[in-house]
């Protein structure tokens, strides 16, 4: 059996110590935040939320407007045998103006709705911001993990090619197995496997990510972790015995919008109320009279006005059935809103237990799991160069360390996704 050489203890070393860096490795680009905000700015969402609400504020305006007056021109009393204008004392020409009154405060109310619904519009964008933030985060913490797996991949793979090349030399001395040189192959083999499939996952994250801040995805991504204080703040006081989150979560733009459909609907309560009062009509008339007395004097011209007005007498088949309706309605966006904070309560607790059960596996991992790999690389290592084990005992060792150091990973990445997740409940 060989001896494991210094080249392999001196790129074992290296690996240990690259291992043991942050990822400080990788190449300075757009920060997390910048993503962010580029990827809110571009999202064309946003113009259409902002469309809308001019759209609602424009027809709130018409809304809360006064019908155009109507003006009448013509003819009066005109007989027939002649159609003489000047014959009939009673033939005029009449001019007149005719003003509708909406019922109460309908115009005010009117409008106040479509201001109301325009917030909502607001909302929506607000709510649409912090979804396109949880995307971004969760697609560049994926892709951080998969590159910080494949430097993992390509330093076991650097260090396995330096063991090879000693491995060829050994057996083309005599010194060496030619089942250890076929294990060493196959396991350089399975890492370009592993390579390739990260680097396959890598281009499809970032080609996702690519829809937010277009090509920015595909330049190298800093490797800069996220604080985020206040929500570990937020996990850490948050008790098993604890009534909820609804205190927090009430200030949701989700549950904000369904706070505004309340208000609407109370509006829409108070727009049906006005049915039960009269709307009027005002108008007022001249007509000008071109007939003249058997004295030959001209004949006075005519004034007329009227005011004319609807009475809801009978109001159980129509003001009393639209009053229901739009109490049904409050009531029906009240249970709206309990089950989605009911929903949104559940979802944030889950949240946080699968957060607080990421922090206990990766505390097992990094306190025991890791460090007995690497025990257990060090053992087999002694062993193999005291001739007592095979060489692929320490090639599954290395790559049962790689394997725990990529679950690890893979749970440190799954913790800030998850703490992603709890931001978005917070609104932040």
């Amino acid at each position: 059996m060989m001896k494991i050489s210094r080249y392999f203890l001196l790129n074992k070393a290296l690996f240990s110590l690259s291992f043991l860096l942050s990822f400080n490795l990788f190449a300075l680009g757009i920060s997390l935040s910048e993503a962010e905000q580029i990827a809110i700015k571009s999202d064309p969402a946003q113009q259409i939320y902002q469309y809308q609400q001019a759209s609602l504020i424009a027809q709130g305006s018409v809304a809360g407007t006064l019908p155009d007056p109507m003006i009448k021109l013509g003819m009066a009393n005109l007989p027939t045998d002649s159609f003489a204008l000047d014959e009939d004392p009673m033939t005029q020409l009449t001019f007149g103006l005719a003003q509708q009154f909406s019922r109460g405060s309908q115009l005010a109310l009117s409008q106040k709705g479509f201001n109301q619904q325009s917030q909502l519009a607001v909302l929506q964008g607000l709510a649409r911001q912090l979804t396109v933030k949880k995307n971004v985060q969760q697609l560049w913490f994926n892709i951080l993990f998969v590159e910080k797996s494949l430097t993992i991949i390509k330093q076991n793979k650097q260090l396995f090619s330096g063991f090879y090349a000693d491995l060829q030399t050994q057996f083309s001395l005599g010194l060496a197995d030619n089942d250890d040189l076929i294990a060493a192959e196959i396991a350089l083999g399975k890492f370009s496997e592993k390579i390739a499939s990260l680097t396959q996952q890598s281009l499809t994250y970032r080609s996702l990510l690519s829809e937010w801040i277009g090509q920015n995805a595909y330049q190298q991504l800093p490797s800069d972790i996220p604080q985020w204080p206040q929500t570990l703040a937020y996990v850490d006081a948050f008790g098993d015995g604890n009534g909820g989150h609804y205190a927090l979560l009430s200030g949701h733009p989700k549950a904000k919008m369904l706070t505004q459909n309340i208000a609407l609907a109370d509006n829409g309560i108070a727009l049906a109320e006005q049915d039960y009062l009269p709307s009027f009509k005002v108008e007022v008339g001249y007509g000008h009279r071109l007939s003249e007395t058997a004295m030959g004097e001209r004949r006075s011209d005519l004034l007329s006005a009227f005011i004319s007005m609807d009475i809801p007498l009978f109001t159980d088949k129509r003001q009393d059935q639209k009053l229901i309706a739009a109490q049904q309605i409050k009531g029906q966006k009240q249970a709206e809103q309990r089950l989605l904070l009911r929903q949104l309560n559940r979802q944030l607790t889950t949240e946080i237990v699968n957060y607080r059960q990421l922090k206990m596996r990766q505390t097992r991992y990094q306190d025991s799991l890791l460090k007995q790999a690497k025990q257990q690389v060090k053992l087999l290592e002694e062993s193999y160069q005291s001739n007592t084990r095979p060489f692929k005992a320490v090639i599954a060792a290395y790559i049962h360390q790689q394997s725990l150091s990529l679950e690890y990973q893979q749970l440190y990445f799954d913790g800030l996704k998850s703490l992603s997740n709890i931001r978005y409940f917070q609104a932040l």
